[in-house]
């Protein structure tokens, strides 16, 4: 049965597709996709830096980015691009279909994001969208736009085992934001070690992703963001804030009956922006709120 291309009209690729990725079996397997759908490439890169000085001189129609490079991210190049040309729309493949990869993309004015893990039937038909002006995210993605980024299983039901000391420690930089890596650093155990802690950790709380369970602990303990974590500042917020941030996301990713012109897109991702605008400012407060409460005692 042959997949529907998209639900609007589609307009041939005149000016093709250009590739970047440092991994020449993910380059190998993208141009066969396209090949066989008679998509033209028109050009390839593995260097983020190369990519930014070729795609505006070649003006493909799409530009498909890894999302992590040797020499800097996707969505950095998105927009170099996108500040060059705002003609060409850009793709990010992303290894992880996590909350700060979805936003990174949004905020980067990418027309959608693929996922490395997207059967190939999956890959055509969000490039097939953003090549006719759709909105191109995969629906691995749609796990975190959950009601209040919560999974239904309710984590404050009774009967909810408690945590061990160690994976209360993971618990807590989970809900920094922190990377396995950095929790594994923290701990001195085995990155190994921090993601069976994780694991244990999102089995108990009931949540089916990381990213769930970092909002739930974080907005319960009213953590501070990790020294070294950016990614962290994304975690703490009210419930009406990932409220709000869930909705706004919703409406950057959600694929409409018809094409989205710049400004549509353009408001979209301002109103994620400024969702998320709400959550920093909330938490620069946090530190002298807690300074103020030490003085009343």
């Amino acid at each position: 049965m042959a997949e529907p291309v998209t639900q609007f009209s589609f307009s041939a690729p005149g000016h093709g597709v250009f590739l970047l990725d440092d991994y020449e079996l993910v380059l190998l397997g993208l141009r066969h996709l396209l090949a066989a759908a008679d998509i033209p490439v028109l050009g390839e890169s593995a260097s983020a830096r190369q990519a930014i000085r070729r795609i505006p001189a070649l003006r493909p129609q799409l530009a498909v980015l890894d999302a992590n490079l040797p020499d800097g991210t996707g969505t950095a190049v998105c927009r170099a691009i996108r500040a060059t040309d705002p003609t060409i729309h850009c793709l990010i493949l992303a290894d992880t279909t996590d909350e700060t990869t979805l936003i990174a993309a949004v905020l980067s004015e990418a027309w959608g994001c693929l996922s490395k893990q997207d059967d190939n039937v999956e890959q055509l038909r969000l490039i097939r969208r953003a090549l006719a002006g759709g909105t191109a995210f995969s629906s691995r993605f749609q796990h975190l736009l959950q009601p209040s980024g919560i999974s239904p299983q309710d984590p404050h039901r009774e009967g909810r085992r408690p945590l061990s000391r160690q994976e209360t420690n993971a618990a807590i930089g989970l809900g920094q934001g922190k990377s396995n890596r950095q929790i594994a650093q923290d701990l001195d155990i085995s990155e190994k070690s921090v993601k069976n802690l994780v694991a244990s950790v999102l089995h108990k709380l009931g949540m089916a992703t990381r990213t769930q369970a970092a909002v739930f602990i974080a907005t319960s303990t009213n953590l501070p963001p990790g020294p070294d974590s950016a990614a962290g500042q994304a975690y703490i917020r009210s419930p009406k804030q990932t409220t709000r941030i869930t909705a706004a996301l919703l409406n950057c990713i959600k694929e409409g009956p018809a094409p989205l012109d710049d400004t549509a897109r353009a408001q979209a991702a301002s109103a994620l922006a400024a969702a998320l605008a709400g959550t920093k400012a909330n938490q620069q407060a946090l530190p002298s709120d807690r300074q103020h409460a030490k003085k009343s005692k």
